[in-house]
């Protein structure tokens, strides 16, 4: 067939420019343990998670809201573990805890400044992308190239905070967290080796690279967050010989 011909020139685009896109959109993975809730007026992002048994503070952070008091009707929440979606009530019980509010003055407070070497690099490999713009989006962590099946370890000791499959894209994600208000996120995993409210001491293998979620080769996503504040990984990772 005369598509044959373009097989060789297909082959060697895919060589150079492979590793080139790295956590770009792609189809999306089989599966997800996890659903999109869609908010509904009345609906408190305190009502949500305890209609799901899910945290406000890891909705808050899964999601990138730092305002918990300011969810909009009609945005989508992603809810971890959930596999149907549930009726939410619209109407707040009188006796319920509100929902933390903004963690802007809390993290001026107790930010922890940029630290080099106060983590250490949690995989071996080939750094392939940055923090910061790309493209027409922002890039909230670095890409760091390796086999599949390389081990991925904890940047500091902490606890997990979640382990499972993580938002679109994301895949198969590990989060820690640790002392300084600092979190520390893994994903694209093949394989997840911790679980949910496991403690993790610092260098302890915690999952294996994969190209779970939208990533076109084998490597490591390492976000690290303060609060839901995403921060540069280099300015607390160790200069790289």
């Amino acid at each position: 067939m005369p598509q044959k011909k373009f097989l060789p020139q297909i082959l060697l685009a895919l060589v150079l420019f492979g590793p080139l896109l790295s956590c770009q959109s792609l189809p999306k993975e089989r599966h997800y343990t996890g659903v999109y809730h869609s908010v509904r007026p009345g609906q408190t992002l305190y009502r949500i998670a305890k209609t799901y048994d899910v945290s406000v503070v890891t909705l808050m952070r899964l999601n990138n809201i730092s305002d918990a008091s300011q969810i909009q009707v009609g945005r989508k929440i992603w809810i971890p573990g959930a596999r149907t979606i549930r009726q939410v009530p619209a109407t707040a019980l009188k006796k319920e805890t509100p929902a933390p509010k903004r963690f802007s003055r809390p993290v001026e407070e107790a930010s922890l400044p940029p630290l080099k070497g106060y983590l250490i690099w949690p995989l071996k490999g080939t750094l392939t992308s940055t923090f910061g713009s790309r493209g027409n989006g922002h890039h909230d962590g670095i890409d760091i190239g390796a086999k599949r099946g390389a081990s991925v370890v904890a940047a500091a000791e902490g606890r997990v905070v979640f382990s499972d499959w993580g938002p679109k894209g994301y895949g198969l994600m590990v989060i820690i967290k640790h002392p300084n208000h600092l979190t520390t996120v893994y994903a694209h995993n093949s394989k997840n080796w911790v679980k949910k409210n496991e403690t993790v001491k610092q260098g302890q293998r915690i999952a294996s690279v994969g190209t779970t979620g939208r990533s076109s080769g084998p490597h490591l996503h390492f976000e690290v967050r303060n609060h839901t504040h995403p921060k540069n990984p280099l300015k607390f990772l160790p200069a790289r010989r």
